[in-house]
């Protein structure tokens, strides 16, 4: 039916549609929510989520400023993890922490681990 529509005509109506989910009676919520599900295509649970959303949004999503992720490590730690990275063969994350139960002994040998903070990221593997 109206399933072709664009994220922004979505977002527009599902905003219209919170005002008035949010004052309604439970069987005047589920006729919102069959009216919104027969236009968008979502699923009963995805329109009663993006209705919940739309009402906690105040403008665009792109107004709202995130802030940066602190940095977990130091710029000596980086250096070091980078080329334990490069040495394990430039593995994704998830197997560059399971190498890393490998490499830790060998690392704390060379001093390069507890120089540079690298044990906390080691954790109990080492």
């Amino acid at each position: 039916m109206g399933h072709g529509l664009s994220m922004g005509a979505r977002r527009e109506i599902t905003k219209k549609a919170a005002v008035e989910y949010a004052k309604a009676a439970k069987k005047e919520k589920g006729r919102i929510l069959d009216e919104l599900t027969g236009v968008t295509g979502w699923s009963r649970a995805n329109a009663r989520r993006a209705l919940a959303n739309a009402r906690k949004r105040k403008g665009p999503a792109k107004a709202v400023a995130r802030r940066p992720r602190p940095r977990t490590y130091g710029y000596d730690t980086l250096r070091v993890l980078i080329q334990v990275w490069r040495l394990a063969g430039m593995p994704s994350g998830k197997y560059l922490a399971a190498t890393m139960g490998c490499g830790c002994p060998g690392l704390r040998l060379t001093g390069s681990l507890t120089r540079n903070g690298l044990l906390r990221w080691c954790g109990r593997s080492c």
